[in-house]
């Protein structure tokens, strides 16, 4: 009983001296670079002061199912103003994934991360969770499905856009 004990403290002080390695905002972007399913590049420094949304989803996930129309509306709603949103999923079945997408009519930037390279390195232990990332650092954490036409989340995107220098049109 007591070695039991003893383990069980040494692996919750083990644990509890873990760094805690998830993003948070404010903190630097974990570097990343890929090529959506349609084949656009997508890192943090490409945004060029605009704004990434790096969703992380799977197919499974009864919540990232639900907030996907949500996601998709407001990646139409902020297309103009310079917002990419991608949703990257961690599905390793790559037939399930296609059929989803197709069956759902997915209207997204989307990206398959078979082994949860890009999640892990943000720190994401549920789905769904997203970033919102500017100028390489993130701006906003959101952990669980939201409404992301709510006023919360488009007030914030708006201040953010309305924040970044406009360069000069030429006629």
């Amino acid at each position: 009983m007591t070695a039991i004990i003893v383990l069980l403290i040494s692996v919750c002080g083990f644990a509890l001296a873990q760094p805690d390695r998830t993003a948070k905002e404010g903190d630097v972007s974990p570097g990343f670079s890929i090529t959506s399913d349609r084949g656009v590049r997508i890192s943090p420094a490409s945004s060029g002061g605009g704004i990434l949304v790096l969703n992380f989803w799977e197919t499974s996930c009864v919540p990232c199912v639900k907030e996907l129309p949500s996601l998709a509306g407001f990646a139409r709603a902020f297309r103009k103003e310079h917002v990419v949103v991608v949703a990257v999923s961690s599905d390793e079945d790559a037939g399930k994934y296609r059929r989803f997408l197709r069956d759902h009519k997915v209207a997204l930037e989307t990206y398959r991360d078979p082994d949860r390279g890009i999640s892990r390195s943000f720190g994401t232990s549920m789905f769904p969770e997203t970033y919102i990332i500017q100028n390489g650092r993130i701006i906003r954490k959101v952990v669980g499905a939201i409404d992301w036409m709510s006023e919360d989340i488009t007030s914030f995107i708006r201040a953010r856009v309305a924040a970044v220098p406009r360069r000069p049109t030429r006629h």
